[in-house]
């Protein structure tokens, strides 16, 4: 069960199995572990899955609970903690950059939490030159304003080789697109560089206020 508020909840998950099984998704990969990577090891038993997550404790967590009820994928949880990093002209913080699978069919986005910003945003351009062409990209939370913002940074990073496809409407809601075209860097955006400006400047503003509280 989806136990959290703000985790990818049941009705979300059960769109994207679909949508995975129609586009015969065979490698995926995770950002944020739980109670989905259980479910993507049970659900896709020939598959292999890269589950990224930032917390010790989760991480653990979710291991321990894939050697007593995983299916039959073929899983790593992997401990990749929240860092700076720099993608085209943006700063963000988000999982530590590492190695993927190549031909990735499917990225699930459900990680790091709101509190990095745009971390969400970082995610796809650590993993895009990995995926394949027609691979799905699915993020989470997509009736936030912020994650609406992320897909509007993503298209303009990648505007002739990345698509929006729908919304799956459920649960907290669920944007779905589509890698059409090679690149291996997003575009320099001056928009997407501000952007991140101004989240960065937004986020040390409000530890100074909580600081000095």
């Amino acid at each position: 069960m989806f136990a959290s508020g703000w985790s990818l909840g049941e009705q979300a998950y059960r769109a994207i199995q679909k949508d995975l099984v129609r586009h015969d998704a065979r490698t995926i990969v995770e950002f944020g572990s739980g109670t989905s990577t259980l479910r993507l090891s049970r659900d896709f038993p020939g598959a292999t899955v890269l589950s990224l997550e930032s917390e010790p404790q989760f991480c653990d967590e979710t291991r321990s609970q894939l050697s007593e009820v995983g299916g039959g994928a073929w899983v790593e949880v992997a401990l990749r903690p929240i860092v700076w990093q720099r993608h085209s002209l943006g700063f963000f913080r988000s999982y530590q950059p590492g190695s993927f699978p190549t031909d990735v069919d499917a990225v699930l986005i459900d990680g790091p939490p709101i509190t990095t910003r745009r971390g969400r945003e970082a995610c796809l351009y650590q993993v895009f030159r990995y995926a394949r062409i027609g691979a799905r990209i699915y993020l989470d939370d997509y009736c936030r304003q912020a994650e609406q913002q992320v897909v509007r940074n993503w298209l303009r990073a990648y505007p002739r080789e990345l698509v929006y496809r729908e919304t799956f409407a459920v649960d907290h809601q669920v944007a779905v697109l589509e890698k059409v075209g090679e690149r291996r860097t997003p575009r320099i955006s001056p928009q997407n560089a501000l952007d991140s400006a101004i989240q960065n400047g937004r986020s040390l503003l409000g530890r100074v206020r909580r600081r000095w509280k």
